[in-house]
Protein backbone atom coordinates (compact mmCIF):
# COMPACT_ATOMS: atom_id res chain seq x y z
CA UNK A 1 0.00 0.00 0.00
CA UNK A 2 2.90 2.18 0.96
CA UNK A 3 4.37 1.73 -2.51
CA UNK A 4 0.96 2.55 -4.48
CA UNK A 5 0.91 5.77 -2.72
CA UNK A 6 4.40 6.47 -3.79
CA UNK A 7 3.67 5.73 -7.20
CA UNK A 8 0.68 7.63 -7.79
CA UNK A 9 2.09 11.51 -7.38
CA UNK A 10 4.85 9.61 -9.81
CA UNK A 11 2.30 8.49 -12.38
CA UNK A 12 1.21 12.37 -12.29
CA UNK A 13 4.43 13.62 -12.80
CA UNK A 14 4.23 11.67 -16.43
CA UNK A 15 2.31 14.06 -17.80
CA UNK A 16 4.12 16.98 -17.90
CA UNK A 17 7.32 15.23 -19.35
CA UNK A 18 8.03 11.77 -20.55
CA UNK A 19 9.24 11.35 -16.66
CA UNK A 20 12.91 11.90 -15.92
CA UNK A 21 13.99 8.47 -14.04
CA UNK A 22 17.03 7.48 -11.82
CA UNK A 23 18.39 4.30 -13.53
CA UNK A 24 19.17 1.30 -11.28
CA UNK A 25 22.62 0.82 -9.93
CA UNK A 26 24.98 -2.09 -11.54
CA UNK A 27 28.49 -2.06 -11.68
CA UNK A 28 30.12 -1.48 -14.82
CA UNK A 29 32.41 -3.67 -16.36
CA UNK A 30 35.68 -1.64 -15.54
CA UNK A 31 34.26 -1.98 -11.85
CA UNK A 32 34.00 -5.54 -12.15
CA UNK A 33 37.19 -6.03 -13.32
CA UNK A 34 38.62 -4.67 -10.30
CA UNK A 35 37.42 -7.76 -8.47
CA UNK A 36 39.70 -10.76 -8.64
CA UNK A 37 38.17 -14.16 -9.63
CA UNK A 38 39.85 -15.43 -6.14
CA UNK A 39 42.29 -14.98 -3.37
CA UNK A 40 46.11 -15.13 -4.70
CA UNK A 41 47.49 -14.63 -0.35
CA UNK A 42 47.84 -18.22 1.57
CA UNK A 43 44.65 -19.89 2.20
CA UNK A 44 44.19 -21.09 5.57
CA UNK A 45 42.63 -23.93 6.75
CA UNK A 46 39.41 -25.00 5.09
CA UNK A 47 36.22 -24.86 7.34
CA UNK A 48 32.57 -24.70 7.02
CA UNK A 49 30.60 -21.04 6.60
CA UNK A 50 30.43 -19.69 9.43
CA UNK A 51 28.39 -16.36 11.00
CA UNK A 52 31.07 -13.47 10.75
CA UNK A 53 28.27 -10.91 12.32
CA UNK A 54 29.70 -12.59 15.90
CA UNK A 55 33.13 -13.78 14.87
CA UNK A 56 34.43 -12.91 18.33
CA UNK A 57 32.48 -15.48 20.04
CA UNK A 58 34.69 -18.20 18.60
CA UNK A 59 37.73 -17.24 20.29
CA UNK A 60 39.58 -19.07 23.01
CA UNK A 61 39.15 -16.30 25.54
CA UNK A 62 35.51 -15.47 26.57
CA UNK A 63 36.29 -11.61 27.74
CA UNK A 64 37.02 -10.76 24.06
CA UNK A 65 33.33 -11.41 23.78
CA UNK A 66 31.92 -9.48 26.72
CA UNK A 67 34.04 -6.62 25.95
CA UNK A 68 33.04 -6.87 22.38
CA UNK A 69 28.93 -6.92 23.70
CA UNK A 70 29.90 -4.16 25.86
CA UNK A 71 31.07 -2.03 23.16
CA UNK A 72 28.37 -2.71 21.05
CA UNK A 73 26.08 -1.57 22.96
CA UNK A 74 27.76 1.72 24.46
CA UNK A 75 30.39 3.11 22.51
CA UNK A 76 29.72 6.46 21.89
CA UNK A 77 30.54 6.12 18.11
CA UNK A 78 28.08 3.71 17.61
CA UNK A 79 25.61 5.67 19.63
CA UNK A 80 26.25 8.75 17.10
CA UNK A 81 25.93 6.58 13.76
CA UNK A 82 22.82 5.38 15.28
CA UNK A 83 21.74 8.83 15.27
CA UNK A 84 22.49 9.15 11.98
CA UNK A 85 20.61 6.09 11.06
CA UNK A 86 17.37 7.45 12.54
CA UNK A 87 17.76 11.31 11.35
CA UNK A 88 18.43 9.33 7.61
CA UNK A 89 15.28 7.67 8.14
CA UNK A 90 13.07 10.73 8.87
CA UNK A 91 14.84 11.70 6.00
CA UNK A 92 13.16 9.37 3.67
CA UNK A 93 9.60 10.26 5.46
CA UNK A 94 10.20 13.91 4.80
CA UNK A 95 11.33 13.19 1.30
CA UNK A 96 8.35 11.31 0.21
CA UNK A 97 5.94 14.04 1.44
CA UNK A 98 7.13 16.15 -1.11
CA UNK A 99 5.56 14.53 -3.41
CA UNK A 100 1.91 14.42 -1.77
CA UNK A 101 -0.39 17.45 -1.54
CA UNK A 102 -0.30 19.74 1.16
CA UNK A 103 -2.80 21.07 3.18
CA UNK A 104 -3.51 23.83 6.01
CA UNK A 105 -6.44 24.40 8.08
CA UNK A 106 -6.60 28.21 9.19
CA UNK A 107 -9.44 29.73 11.92
CA UNK A 108 -10.05 33.63 12.59
CA UNK A 109 -12.09 35.20 14.92
CA UNK A 110 -12.19 39.14 14.82
CA UNK A 111 -13.92 42.21 15.57
CA UNK A 112 -13.92 46.20 13.90
CA UNK A 113 -15.39 49.38 15.68
CA UNK A 114 -16.26 52.16 12.97
CA UNK A 115 -18.80 55.44 13.73
CA UNK A 116 -19.09 53.79 16.85
CA UNK A 117 -20.00 50.38 16.26
CA UNK A 118 -18.86 46.92 16.77
CA UNK A 119 -18.88 44.09 14.07
CA UNK A 120 -17.43 40.70 14.35
CA UNK A 121 -16.42 37.96 11.80
CA UNK A 122 -15.50 34.61 11.57
CA UNK A 123 -13.91 32.21 9.50
CA UNK A 124 -12.38 28.69 9.04
CA UNK A 125 -11.15 27.85 5.92
CA UNK A 126 -8.16 24.83 3.92
CA UNK A 127 -5.61 25.80 2.00
CA UNK A 128 -4.02 23.51 -0.37
CA UNK A 129 -1.17 23.07 -2.51
CA UNK A 130 0.27 20.61 -4.67
CA UNK A 131 3.48 20.85 -7.22
CA UNK A 132 3.87 18.58 -9.67
CA UNK A 133 7.21 18.39 -11.36
CA UNK A 134 9.04 15.70 -14.17
CA UNK A 135 10.08 13.20 -11.34
CA UNK A 136 12.48 15.44 -9.31
CA UNK A 137 10.68 15.22 -6.01
CA UNK A 138 10.60 11.35 -6.84
CA UNK A 139 14.47 11.37 -7.35
CA UNK A 140 14.77 13.20 -3.92
CA UNK A 141 12.70 10.22 -2.30
CA UNK A 142 15.31 7.97 -4.15
CA UNK A 143 17.85 9.92 -2.94
CA UNK A 144 16.86 9.88 0.85
CA UNK A 145 16.40 5.95 0.39
CA UNK A 146 20.21 5.76 -0.65
CA UNK A 147 20.82 7.98 2.11
CA UNK A 148 19.27 5.95 4.71
CA UNK A 149 21.34 2.94 2.74
CA UNK A 150 24.62 5.05 3.11
CA UNK A 151 23.68 5.33 7.02
CA UNK A 152 23.17 1.91 7.82
CA UNK A 153 26.23 0.71 6.31
CA UNK A 154 28.00 3.67 7.95
CA UNK A 155 26.60 2.68 11.23
CA UNK A 156 27.79 -0.72 10.45
CA UNK A 157 31.30 0.75 9.33
CA UNK A 158 31.84 1.96 12.92
CA UNK A 159 30.35 -1.42 14.71
CA UNK A 160 33.00 -3.61 12.70
CA UNK A 161 35.87 -1.01 13.31
CA UNK A 162 34.77 -0.76 17.27
CA UNK A 163 34.62 -4.62 17.63
CA UNK A 164 37.90 -5.11 15.83
CA UNK A 165 39.75 -2.46 18.40
CA UNK A 166 38.38 -3.72 21.02
CA UNK A 167 39.89 -7.06 20.48
CA UNK A 168 43.34 -5.58 18.90
CA UNK A 169 43.42 -3.49 22.49
CA UNK A 170 42.71 -6.49 24.43
CA UNK A 171 45.67 -8.43 22.53
CA UNK A 172 48.04 -5.98 22.68
CA UNK A 173 46.82 -5.86 26.93
CA UNK A 174 47.38 -8.92 26.92
CA UNK A 175 50.89 -8.95 25.21
CA UNK A 176 52.13 -6.20 27.39
CA UNK A 177 51.14 -8.64 30.28
CA UNK A 178 52.91 -11.07 28.83
CA UNK A 179 56.24 -8.80 28.46
CA UNK A 180 56.02 -7.49 31.56
CA UNK A 181 56.33 -11.49 32.69
CA UNK A 182 58.90 -12.38 30.78
CA UNK A 183 60.73 -9.25 32.25
CA UNK A 184 60.21 -10.09 35.59
CA UNK A 185 61.05 -13.86 34.98
CA UNK A 186 64.60 -12.66 33.32
CA UNK A 187 65.09 -10.36 36.31
CA UNK A 188 65.12 -13.37 38.99
CA UNK A 189 67.73 -15.43 36.26
CA UNK A 190 70.04 -12.17 35.95
CA UNK A 191 70.11 -11.79 39.62
CA UNK A 192 70.88 -15.39 40.32
CA UNK A 193 73.93 -14.68 37.62
CA UNK A 194 74.84 -11.46 39.28
CA UNK A 195 75.13 -13.62 43.31
CA UNK A 196 77.48 -15.90 41.32
CA UNK A 197 79.70 -13.22 40.17
CA UNK A 198 79.49 -11.27 43.17
CA UNK A 199 80.57 -14.75 44.80
CA UNK A 200 83.71 -15.47 42.52
CA UNK A 201 84.65 -12.03 42.49
CA UNK A 202 85.01 -12.04 46.48
CA UNK A 203 86.73 -15.83 46.27
CA UNK A 204 88.72 -13.78 44.50
CA UNK A 205 88.69 -15.93 41.16
CA UNK A 206 86.95 -13.21 39.04
CA UNK A 207 87.89 -9.33 38.87
CA UNK A 208 84.75 -6.68 39.32
CA UNK A 209 84.33 -6.48 35.48
CA UNK A 210 81.70 -9.84 35.96
CA UNK A 211 79.77 -7.93 38.42
CA UNK A 212 79.89 -4.54 36.86
CA UNK A 213 78.15 -6.57 33.54
CA UNK A 214 76.30 -8.49 35.67
CA UNK A 215 74.30 -5.59 37.46
CA UNK A 216 74.64 -3.61 33.96
CA UNK A 217 72.59 -6.59 32.52
CA UNK A 218 69.80 -6.70 35.13
CA UNK A 219 69.11 -2.73 35.54
CA UNK A 220 68.82 -2.62 31.71
CA UNK A 221 66.17 -5.59 32.48
CA UNK A 222 64.33 -3.90 35.40
CA UNK A 223 64.41 -0.84 32.72
CA UNK A 224 61.85 -2.36 30.71
CA UNK A 225 59.33 -3.16 33.44
CA UNK A 226 57.56 -0.37 34.29
CA UNK A 227 57.65 0.38 30.40
CA UNK A 228 55.46 -2.48 30.27
CA UNK A 229 53.35 -1.55 33.10
CA UNK A 230 52.54 1.46 31.57
CA UNK A 231 51.33 -0.16 28.40
CA UNK A 232 49.29 -2.50 30.54
CA UNK A 233 47.92 0.77 32.25
CA UNK A 234 47.22 2.73 28.55
CA UNK A 235 45.33 -0.28 26.90
CA UNK A 236 42.93 -1.33 29.86
CA UNK A 237 42.26 2.91 29.16
CA UNK A 238 41.85 2.55 25.80
CA UNK A 239 38.99 -0.63 26.24
CA UNK A 240 37.48 1.58 29.29
CA UNK A 241 36.77 4.74 26.12
CA UNK A 242 35.89 1.77 23.56
CA UNK A 243 33.15 0.00 26.21
CA UNK A 244 32.44 3.87 28.34
CA UNK A 245 33.47 1.64 30.92
CA UNK A 246 35.39 3.01 33.90
CA UNK A 247 39.39 1.76 34.13
CA UNK A 248 38.74 -0.03 37.12
CA UNK A 249 35.67 -1.64 36.01
CA UNK A 250 37.53 -3.42 33.06
CA UNK A 251 40.47 -5.10 35.54
CA UNK A 252 42.23 -8.01 33.94
CA UNK A 253 44.72 -7.41 36.93
CA UNK A 254 45.12 -11.52 36.29
CA UNK A 255 47.97 -12.46 33.67
CA UNK A 256 46.23 -14.69 30.79
CA UNK A 257 47.28 -16.17 27.78
CA UNK A 258 47.08 -14.04 24.19
CA UNK A 259 44.18 -15.02 22.97
CA UNK A 260 43.28 -17.59 20.05
CA UNK A 261 41.45 -17.32 17.19
CA UNK A 262 40.38 -20.26 15.46
CA UNK A 263 42.83 -21.31 13.20
CA UNK A 264 40.19 -22.21 10.12
CA UNK A 265 37.80 -19.74 8.46
CA UNK A 266 35.58 -20.70 5.50
CA UNK A 267 36.32 -17.78 2.26
CA UNK A 268 34.28 -16.78 -0.14
CA UNK A 269 34.57 -15.25 -3.85
CA UNK A 270 36.25 -12.18 -3.36
CA UNK A 271 33.28 -10.44 -5.24
CA UNK A 272 30.58 -12.28 -2.45
CA UNK A 273 33.40 -11.14 0.50
CA UNK A 274 33.47 -7.67 -1.20
CA UNK A 275 29.65 -6.96 -0.59
CA UNK A 276 29.71 -7.99 3.17
CA UNK A 277 32.23 -5.41 3.71
CA UNK A 278 30.09 -2.30 5.20
CA UNK A 279 32.40 0.23 3.14
CA UNK A 280 31.81 -1.42 0.16
CA UNK A 281 28.35 -0.63 0.66
CA UNK A 282 28.58 2.74 1.90
CA UNK A 283 30.30 3.38 -1.48
CA UNK A 284 27.43 2.09 -3.32
CA UNK A 285 24.66 3.67 -1.64
CA UNK A 286 26.46 6.82 -2.43
CA UNK A 287 26.44 6.37 -5.97
CA UNK A 288 23.01 5.61 -5.78
CA UNK A 289 21.97 8.69 -4.26
CA UNK A 290 24.18 11.15 -6.90
CA UNK A 291 21.98 9.13 -9.25
CA UNK A 292 19.08 10.14 -8.08
CA UNK A 293 20.61 14.21 -7.36
CA UNK A 294 21.20 13.90 -11.16
CA UNK A 295 17.69 12.92 -11.91
CA UNK A 296 16.76 15.58 -9.66
CA UNK A 297 19.07 18.26 -11.56
CA UNK A 298 17.72 17.12 -14.77
CA UNK A 299 14.10 17.37 -13.94
CA UNK A 300 14.53 21.16 -13.20
CA UNK A 301 14.99 21.35 -16.91
CA UNK A 302 11.12 19.98 -17.45
CA UNK A 303 7.76 22.15 -16.24
CA UNK A 304 6.28 21.84 -13.09
CA UNK A 305 3.06 21.75 -12.55
CA UNK A 306 1.61 23.85 -9.59
CA UNK A 307 -2.42 23.64 -8.14
CA UNK A 308 -3.43 25.25 -5.41
CA UNK A 309 -6.69 26.01 -3.97
CA UNK A 310 -9.06 26.97 -0.50
CA UNK A 311 -12.25 26.41 0.69
CA UNK A 312 -13.79 27.91 3.90
CA UNK A 313 -16.86 29.70 5.75
CA UNK A 314 -16.89 33.07 6.76
CA UNK A 315 -19.72 35.09 9.03
CA UNK A 316 -20.53 37.79 11.65
CA UNK A 317 -21.53 34.93 13.85
CA UNK A 318 -20.06 31.34 14.53
CA UNK A 319 -23.47 29.73 14.44
CA UNK A 320 -23.64 31.25 10.54
CA UNK A 321 -20.65 29.76 9.63
CA UNK A 322 -22.21 26.80 6.97
CA UNK A 323 -25.44 28.58 6.63
CA UNK A 324 -26.27 29.86 2.77
CA UNK A 325 -23.79 32.71 1.92
CA UNK A 326 -21.06 31.81 4.00
CA UNK A 327 -19.14 29.33 2.05
CA UNK A 328 -16.31 30.48 -0.50
CA UNK A 329 -13.72 28.43 -2.12
CA UNK A 330 -11.14 28.98 -5.24
CA UNK A 331 -8.10 27.08 -6.76
CA UNK A 332 -5.96 28.18 -9.22
CA UNK A 333 -3.26 26.01 -11.98
CA UNK A 334 -0.22 26.95 -13.24
CA UNK A 335 2.72 25.53 -15.17
CA UNK A 336 6.34 26.81 -14.26
CA UNK A 337 8.57 26.38 -17.30
CA UNK A 338 12.46 27.88 -16.94
CA UNK A 339 13.33 30.07 -19.31
CA UNK A 340 16.46 32.20 -18.53
CA UNK A 341 18.67 31.64 -15.18
CA UNK A 342 22.03 32.29 -16.69
CA UNK A 343 23.10 28.71 -16.98
CA UNK A 344 22.66 28.24 -13.28
CA UNK A 345 20.17 24.79 -14.22
CA UNK A 346 22.62 23.43 -16.69
CA UNK A 347 25.43 24.31 -14.51
CA UNK A 348 23.84 22.22 -11.35
CA UNK A 349 23.35 18.88 -13.99
CA UNK A 350 27.04 19.55 -14.60
CA UNK A 351 27.76 19.41 -11.38
CA UNK A 352 25.47 16.57 -10.21
CA UNK A 353 27.20 14.49 -13.17
CA UNK A 354 30.47 15.01 -10.94
CA UNK A 355 29.53 14.37 -8.31
CA UNK A 356 28.33 10.94 -10.03
CA UNK A 357 31.79 10.50 -10.83
CA UNK A 358 33.42 11.23 -7.80
CA UNK A 359 30.70 8.57 -5.77
CA UNK A 360 31.88 6.15 -9.00
CA UNK A 361 35.84 6.78 -8.00
CA UNK A 362 35.39 6.36 -4.58
CA UNK A 363 33.22 2.83 -5.02
CA UNK A 364 36.19 1.81 -7.17
CA UNK A 365 38.33 2.70 -4.02
CA UNK A 366 36.66 0.75 -1.66
CA UNK A 367 36.73 -2.57 -3.90
CA UNK A 368 40.36 -1.98 -4.15
CA UNK A 369 41.03 -1.33 -0.47
CA UNK A 370 39.13 -3.99 0.49
CA UNK A 371 41.08 -6.68 -1.92
CA UNK A 372 43.67 -5.30 -0.64
CA UNK A 373 42.84 -5.42 2.91
CA UNK A 374 41.92 -9.16 3.04
CA UNK A 375 45.41 -10.38 1.26
CA UNK A 376 47.29 -8.20 3.58
CA UNK A 377 45.39 -10.17 6.31
CA UNK A 378 45.83 -14.03 4.82
CA UNK A 379 49.84 -12.66 4.42
CA UNK A 380 49.82 -11.48 7.95
CA UNK A 381 49.12 -14.94 9.54
CA UNK A 382 50.85 -16.96 6.96
CA UNK A 383 54.33 -14.96 7.74
CA UNK A 384 53.46 -15.46 10.97
CA UNK A 385 52.39 -18.30 11.77
CA UNK A 386 55.73 -19.43 9.91
CA UNK A 387 57.73 -17.51 12.49
CA UNK A 388 55.90 -18.90 15.48
CA UNK A 389 57.17 -22.31 14.60
CA UNK A 390 60.86 -21.12 14.30
CA UNK A 391 60.82 -19.10 17.62
CA UNK A 392 59.13 -22.07 19.75
CA UNK A 393 62.24 -23.63 18.34
CA UNK A 394 64.57 -21.05 19.27
CA UNK A 395 62.93 -20.32 22.79
CA UNK A 396 63.78 -24.26 23.65
CA UNK A 397 67.12 -23.88 22.47
CA UNK A 398 67.66 -20.38 24.28
CA UNK A 399 66.42 -21.77 27.76
CA UNK A 400 68.99 -24.50 27.29
CA UNK A 401 71.74 -22.31 26.52
CA UNK A 402 71.20 -19.92 29.19
CA UNK A 403 71.03 -22.95 31.87
CA UNK A 404 74.60 -24.47 30.85
CA UNK A 405 76.06 -21.14 30.75
CA UNK A 406 75.21 -20.62 34.26
CA UNK A 407 76.20 -23.73 35.51
CA UNK A 408 79.41 -23.71 33.40
CA UNK A 409 80.29 -20.13 34.70
CA UNK A 410 79.63 -21.56 38.28
CA UNK A 411 82.00 -24.36 38.27
CA UNK A 412 84.60 -21.90 36.68
CA UNK A 413 84.42 -23.86 33.23
CA UNK A 414 82.82 -20.73 30.97
CA UNK A 415 83.93 -17.15 30.39
CA UNK A 416 80.68 -14.59 31.87
CA UNK A 417 80.32 -12.96 28.54
CA UNK A 418 79.20 -16.17 27.13
CA UNK A 419 76.39 -16.14 30.02
CA UNK A 420 75.14 -12.68 29.19
CA UNK A 421 74.64 -13.15 25.37
CA UNK A 422 72.66 -16.10 26.31
CA UNK A 423 70.40 -14.85 28.62
CA UNK A 424 70.16 -11.44 26.27
CA UNK A 425 69.00 -13.71 23.46
CA UNK A 426 66.36 -15.54 25.51
CA UNK A 427 64.63 -12.29 26.43
CA UNK A 428 64.75 -11.33 23.05
CA UNK A 429 63.82 -14.65 21.62
CA UNK A 430 61.16 -15.05 24.42
CA UNK A 431 59.64 -11.44 23.76
CA UNK A 432 59.56 -11.80 19.94
CA UNK A 433 57.23 -15.20 20.35
CA UNK A 434 55.10 -13.25 22.57
CA UNK A 435 54.67 -10.50 20.07
CA UNK A 436 54.59 -13.43 17.31
CA UNK A 437 51.58 -14.63 18.94
CA UNK A 438 49.82 -11.34 19.16
CA UNK A 439 50.61 -10.74 15.75
CA UNK A 440 48.85 -14.33 14.44
CA UNK A 441 45.81 -12.47 16.72
CA UNK A 442 45.96 -9.57 15.02
CA UNK A 443 46.02 -10.92 11.44
CA UNK A 444 42.83 -12.36 12.48
CA UNK A 445 41.17 -9.63 13.82
CA UNK A 446 42.04 -7.96 10.70
CA UNK A 447 40.92 -10.57 8.64
CA UNK A 448 37.84 -10.67 9.63
CA UNK A 449 37.49 -6.59 9.58
CA UNK A 450 38.56 -7.10 6.16
CA UNK A 451 35.76 -9.31 5.59
CA UNK A 452 32.83 -7.05 7.27
CA UNK A 453 32.41 -9.36 10.53
CA UNK A 454 30.35 -7.80 12.72
CA UNK A 455 27.28 -6.31 10.11
CA UNK A 456 24.70 -8.22 8.82
CA UNK A 457 23.86 -6.70 4.84
CA UNK A 458 20.55 -5.37 4.78
CA UNK A 459 18.10 -7.20 2.28
CA UNK A 460 17.46 -3.83 0.29
CA UNK A 461 21.48 -3.90 -0.75
CA UNK A 462 20.52 -8.01 -1.51
CA UNK A 463 18.02 -7.55 -3.50
CA UNK A 464 20.51 -4.55 -5.35
CA UNK A 465 22.75 -8.11 -5.82
CA UNK A 466 19.87 -9.60 -7.97
CA UNK A 467 20.02 -7.04 -10.58
CA UNK A 468 23.64 -7.02 -10.95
Amino acid sequence: MKKLCLIVPMIASCFLAGCVTTPDFHMSPEQKALIPAKWIGPQLNPADAVDLSKWWQTWSDPEVAKLIYRSQQANTDIKVAQANLRAARAGVTVAASGMFPSIDGSARAGRNHSAGMGTNSFGIGLNGGWTIDAGGRYAAYEAAQADLLSSDAALGDVQVAIAASVASAYVNLRLAQRHLQVAKENVKTQQESLDIANWRYLAGLVDSTDVDQAVTSLEQTKASIPLYGAQVNEYRNLLSRLTSLQPKEVGFEEIKDIPKAPDNIALSIPADNLRARPDVRMAEANVMAAMANHTQALSALFPSLNISGSFGLAGLTVSSLGSSGTHNSSILGSITLPIFNAGALRAQLEQADAYVARANASYEASLLQGVQEVENALNEIWSNEKRRESLQIAVRSAQSAAKSARQNYSAGLQDFTVVLTTQQSLLRVEESLASVEAAIAQGYIDLYQALGGGWIVPQEFKENDKRN
